[in-house]
């Protein structure tokens, strides 16, 4: 699983900016004024960032795994299939 600490890095430090956003928004005392009608927008936005953020980093994962399966594969058959390939017994 070392290979993919990149990518869960990423995903720790965005669900770390994103709750921390939503603590500061909750917390604080901000005055929106006429802008009332944009409130839900500063949660929905960044809730779609981090959810974008998270797939993301799944497919890159899935995407990690399965090249390492393919070149397994390819590296097991070049193993197993020598019959083109010239050695001391054929030549």
């Amino acid at each position: 699983m070392q290979k993919y600490e990149k990518y869960k890095v990423i995903h720790r430090i965005s669900y770390i900016v994103f709750f921390s956003y939503l603590l500061i928004l909750a917390v604080g005392d901000f005055d929106f004024g006429e802008y009332t009608s944009y409130i839900p927008y500063f949660i929905v936005v960044p809730f779609l960032i981090y959810c974008t953020i998270a797939i993301s980093v799944n497919i890159l994962i899935r995407k990690a795994r399965a090249k390492k399966h393919l070149d397994k594969k390819k590296e097991k058959e070049l193993r197993y299939n020598r019959k083109g390939i010239p050695t001391l017994s054929n030549i």
